[in-house]
């Protein structure tokens, strides 16, 4: 598939107007700090950060990266599988520990040795972030939510490895894949018609389906229908682009 520089553009600014939404609404003011081996991928961080100042610090090493976390308690914490002096599950596991309340996002470049990350309920492969273009809006959103988000690899490999995905549970109510479509639309901020245009319905079947999702969560507010989902342990972003079913 080729992307013109239009394409690209406006695709850049869409993200960015909707992380800036997301987190404004949710009153969540991100802070980041990195731990990656790559100072090219730590630059180009840096550079995508749609706000500069949530961009904290970075470290190449698990040591460095731990001392970060404790003299700048950020909120998020964003680790690859290429540490050389830990590995990116004990860093997670030692960060945790120093500010429970962090979100964790995994890089994963070794799918072959990913095992699973303990306490980081958002992964990413390497591969996935040009394979499948919506990896990273699906990420932060998920992140900005407190949620959680495995990238169409990562789901694979867990598969392969018959593991379940990380944080998530079994709830008290079923949802349909279609209500967790919804929920995932609720968490990317998208209106009824785009929802619609995603899944390929009318737009007054997705204010149905809707309808019946806040009914079933006991409320009729989009936001507080996602922290219901969340606190049952019901949601896992990734549904949106699955073949449609009802």
């Amino acid at each position: 598939m080729i992307f013109s520089a239009k394409q690209l553009a406006n695709a850049t600014t869409s993200f960015e107007n909707r992380f800036r939404l997301a987190y404004l609404s949710s009153g969540f003011e991100p802070t980041i700090v990195i731990a990656c081996k790559s100072h090219l991928l730590i630059t180009n961080a840096y550079r995508g950060m749609p706000i500069k100042r949530h961009f904290l610090g970075a470290a190449d090493t698990g040591k460095e990266a731990l001392e970060l976390v404790s003299r700048l308690m950020p909120n998020i914490l964003a680790i690859d599988d290429n540490l050389p002096d830990q590995s990116a599950s004990s860093v997670i596991s030692q960060a945790k520990q120093m500010r429970p309340s962090m979100r964790i996002i995994g890089w994963v470049t070794k799918l072959d040795a990913f095992f699973g990350y303990p306490d980081c309920p958002i992964v990413i492969a390497e591969a996935d972030v040009l394979g499948h273009p919506d990896t990273l809006t699906f990420a932060t959103m998920a992140l900005i939510s407190n949620t959680s988000y495995l990238s169409p690899s990562i789901h694979q490999r867990l598969g392969q490895l018959k593991q379940t995905a990380p944080n998530v549970y079994p709830g008290t109510i079923t949802l349909t894949p279609r209500e967790y479509q919804l929920l995932e639309a609720y968490a990317l901020g998208l209106s009824n018609r785009e929802t619609a245009e995603k899944t390929g319905l009318s737009v007054r079947s997705i204010q149905t389906y809707s309808g019946n999702l806040l009914q079933k969560l006991g409320t009729n507010n989009r936001q507080r229908a996602l922290r219901r989902a969340l606190s049952l342990g019901l949601t896992e972003l990734g549904h949106l682009f699955e073949a449609k079913s009802h």
